[in-house]
């Protein structure tokens, strides 16, 4: 699978011509461009539109009023797979980790690792005190975001500003997130009322040395 680079607001360039396209069966102008987009230039709209261009996502005729076509072979939409942000880094060693969305990276999966879920986020662990679940540091986690989990469900509870990845443990006091990694040392985290909650629902786990089932689309770009 190939790999593409594609900011953020490349991304929205591009949904913004095709819903154009889609609601008025032309492509939108430059003017219109900078104007709907809230550009401050006709040449930060060029930028876009060149960068789409160089990555074979549309094609124009400069010499054409209203010339943009999205190419239908379009690298970025894979058939068949879907896009997951990777909104943070997530302890599994301790709650050492900020939880900070980026939105700067996204994963392009095939959609049966969701389970059927649509509110998904991707976050990236950072520790083994997981390894017996079969999380290891640096493998990408797949998150269903609720507060809607049972007792023994892996989850990512957020304790102040910090995500970590546990087993859940409850009783009728108190609400324990487990490690899973025997003989390491790793101590259970006791959650309390303030200050802390469950962000969501583990669902699958892509290891770090992913191979071509996966793809990984870095927001790198410095043309904006």
């Amino acid at each position: 699978m190939k790999k593409i680079t594609l900011t953020s607001k490349q991304q929205e360039t591009l949904e913004y011509i095709k819903t154009y396209i889609a609601r008025n069966s032309e492509s939108p102008t430059i003017t219109e461009m900078q104007k709907d987009l809230g550009l401050d230039s006709l040449r930060s709209v060029t930028q876009r539109i060149e960068a789409l261009e160089s990555k074979g996502l549309i094609k124009r005729d400069r010499f054409q009023h209203r010339s943009i076509r999205i190419l239908d072979t379009n690298p970025h939409e894979p058939k068949g797979t879907i896009q997951v942000p990777v909104i943070a880094t997530a302890g599994c060693d301790a709650a050492e980790v900020y939880a900070q969305e980026q939105y700067d990276e996204f994963l392009q999966i095939d959609p049966t690792l969701t389970k059927g879920v649509r509110d998904i986020v991707a976050l990236k662990a950072s520790g083994n005190s997981m390894i017996d679940a079969g999380i290891h540091n640096g493998d990408y986690v797949l998150v269903e975001v609720t507060e809607n989990v049972a007792n023994g469900d892996r989850v990512v509870a957020i304790l102040e500003d910090m995500a970590v990845i546990k087993t859940l443990r409850r009783t009728a006091d108190t609400t324990v997130l487990i490690p899973e990694s025997k003989g390491n040392g790793y101590s259970p985290i006791v959650m309390s009322n303030e200050n802390s909650k469950i962000f969501g629902k583990v669902l699958s786990v892509i290891p770090m040395n992913f191979n071509d089932d996966y793809e990984i689309i870095y927001d790198k770009d410095i043309k904006h």
